[in-house]
């Protein structure tokens, strides 16, 4: 069987940060905006200096038709990818990787200045001053930049008092353990994105669970279009009532099939603001035909079972562009709907029968 998986453990602290730099490391644009306060980076700053565990790094090593993945972040100063070889995706550990960056450059990301986060040497903790004329507190970012750190160094060093010799070398022992701190690296070499979304949903587990429609919603937000407010008005109390909630997945796949005529998770997550803005109307007016179709086939209540099959049948009607199913379709279609239903066939291959059956669907449209 081939390896798929690399545990690397000769990383240090310098490595990470020279290899996200240098545009060696890329963020995915499924994950989540960089989000930490002043102060949880403070917490992990202190960790590193008295050389906690911070938990591994997980890589993904994406081949190159994955560069429109990349989300690029100016305010960051990072290389942009060259796009003529493969990518190496953070999936885990970004916000942490972020944090330590932006504390240990001195940068400012959206509007926070995470260049005010000081080490003192004297007290030997990282910290936010309260007052800029309180001594001691140096600028974290000072520590590894070549330059910054030995003019401080020097500082400290000539200062006469032994008290000050003994912060000068605290000065030194904070800068050797963030050189030489060891980090863990588990790279992913899976070129399946389902395969790899998979493990993206189960190691983001802290906190709020991370589901494939958050990643979705993420990549198709805008101003002028948010997926989650239309499903939340599509889904009022009178569709509740009548139906029960359609899920996100109905919208997610509905709309994938309707741009893409297909519905795998790499299509889904290349779904941008302006195509689900733009197809939004007609998706819409699509589902509410599809959910007129349940109700002349006796299919009430609760439709939560058959996320699946709505989709499929609002693509008939976005694809058509009717309201009502022809007549002559009406019996092949229900025919379809409950031979699928009784043998399960969306119980395996989910992606790979919906495809078959948008041709199939596509093909019906244009024999007639």
């Amino acid at each position: 069987m081939e390896q798929k998986l690399e545990i690397i453990n000769n990383w240090n602290l310098k490595k990470l940060l020279a290899e996200l730099e240098s545009g060696n490391i890329k963020i995915p644009k499924f994950q989540r905006n960089y989000i930490w306060e002043k102060t949880k980076v403070v917490k992990l700053l202190n960790s590193i200096y008295n050389q906690y565990p911070i938990g591994s790094f997980f890589f993904w090593i994406a081949p190159p038709e994955y560069s429109s993945f990349i989300r690029e972040n100016e305010e960051l100063g990072i290389q942009k990818a060259q796009g003529n070889g493969s990518f190496q995706f953070i999936l885990d550990g970004q916000q942490r990787m972020i944090s330590i960056y932006v504390s240990l450059r001195g940068k400012i990301m959206e509007g926070t200045d995470y260049g005010a986060i000081c080490f003192n040497p004297v007290r030997k903790e990282f910290l936010l001053p309260r007052s800029k004329t309180v001594k001691n507190n140096i600028p974290a970012w000072k520590l590894l930049d070549k330059k910054a750190y030995a003019e401080t160094y020097k500082e400290l060093i000539t200062n006469s008092t032994t008290k000050n010799n003994v912060t000068a070398e605290n000065w030194r022992e904070c800068q050797e353990v963030f050189t030489n701190y060891p980090v863990s690296i588990v790279k992913t070499m899976n070129e399946e994105l389902d395969d790899v979304v998979e493990i993206f949903e189960r190691i983001n587990q802290g906190g709020k669970h991370l589901t494939v429609f958050d990643l979705i919603h993420a990549t198709t937000w805008s101003e002028g279009f948010d997926m989650k407010d239309e499903i939340a008005a599509f889904n009022s109390d009178d569709v509740k009532k009548k139906y029960g909630k359609l899920s996100n997945k109905v919208f997610t796949l509905s709309l994938t099939l309707n741009i893409f005529d297909d519905a795998r998770t790499l299509y889904q997550l290349r779904l941008t603001p302006k195509q689900s803005e733009n197809i939004w109307p007609k998706t819409k007016t699509a589902l509410k035909s599809t959910l007129e179709f349940f109700k002349q086939m006796h299919v009430t209540g609760d439709l939560s079972a058959y996320h699946n099959f709505i989709p499929l049948i609002q693509y008939y009607f976005f694809k058509s562009g009717l309201k009502e199913i022809k007549e002559e379709h009406q019996k092949v279609i229900e025919k379809w709907f409950w031979d699928s239903k009784f043998k399960k066939r969306y119980q395996s291959s989910v992606y790979t029968r919906m495809k078959e059956d948008a041709n199939w669907i596509l093909e019906l449209i244009e024999e007639n």
